[in-house]
């Protein structure tokens, strides 16, 4: 974790009429970090994602990604251009696909113009694909989904497609990815899948990542830093132990 911070947030704000869902906050992520970012219902997360993320305009502040001014710029383009994508609470597969297409098709959306230039004729179209189908292949093991990989995406498991939906973000090999609650709603053995997935692309691929996650025990066993929004504002960051130490923390979300 040296240099420039992959991601600078300064002052970002976001209203809604007279609520104020984001008030001034400040964060970094460092580069090859795993950052966690918890709060109650409410506190904000989503609406920083948001406006993070080029889904909303903040009514102030910057974001700054690798160095670069993205305030502004929509969720498309940070994507292309960034790298820094992010997931949903709600998790999309193309259902009549098996895991292979799914994989080729969000690496062919970022790493070509278009369809027809990626699965069009010829050699060239040929050799695309081939790479995609490749690194999909590779990210369908890092993933444990091998043994299914020919079942269509809609008859697999939510948690399993959660990890088609992090495969997929793999694809373009982005320096940045946004989880938003990545465990929700998924089985013990398949979140230890995730966990496994999300360090080995962070250690191996090096992807740095800012997860909003309601799990402690999964934000404290692989966060190596932690902020927590409260009403908007940021109230504390540090280390997941001094985060689960904090008494104001423990009062604004863990009960006290």
């Amino acid at each position: 974790m040296t240099g420039l911070p992959i991601l600078e947030i300064t002052g970002l704000s976001k209203s809604y009429g007279a609520i104020r869902a984001v008030d001034g906050v400040d964060l970094q992520v460092h580069r090859g970090e795993i950052c966690g970012l918890i709060g109650p219902n409410g506190s904000g997360k989503s609406t920083f994602f948001d406006c993070t993320s080029g889904l909303a305009r903040p009514n102030a502040g910057s974001v700054r990604l690798d160095g670069q001014d993205i305030t502004g710029w929509s969720l498309n383009r940070i994507a292309r251009e960034g790298r820094m994508l992010r997931s949903f609470q709600k998790t999309v597969t193309f259902g009549a696909l098996d895991i292979e297409e799914n994989l080729v098709i969000a690496g062919q959306m970022f790493t070509f113009p278009s369809v027809a230039s990626t699965f069009g004729l010829g050699a060239r179209s040929r050799a695309r694909v081939d790479g995609l189908r490749q690194r999909a292949r590779e990210l369908i093991r890092l993933s444990g989904l091998w043994d299914v990989k020919t079942q269509p995406a809609g008859n697999l498991s939510g948690g399993q497609q959660k990890l088609i939906q992090f495969a997929s973000m793999l694809m373009p090999e982005p320096k940045l990815i946004l989880l938003d609650e990545p465990m929700a709603g998924i089985n013990p053995k398949l979140i230890e899948r995730v966990v496994e997935a999300i360090r080995y692309a962070n250690e191996q691929l090096g992807v740095s990542f800012l997860v909003i996650e309601h799990n402690i025990d999964v934000i404290t066993s692989i966060c190596q830093r932690v902020a927590v929004l409260d009403q908007g504002r940021k109230l504390a960051e540090g280390t997941p132990a001094e985060i689960m130490r904090n008494q104001a923390v423990r009062e604004a979300y863990l009960g006290g």
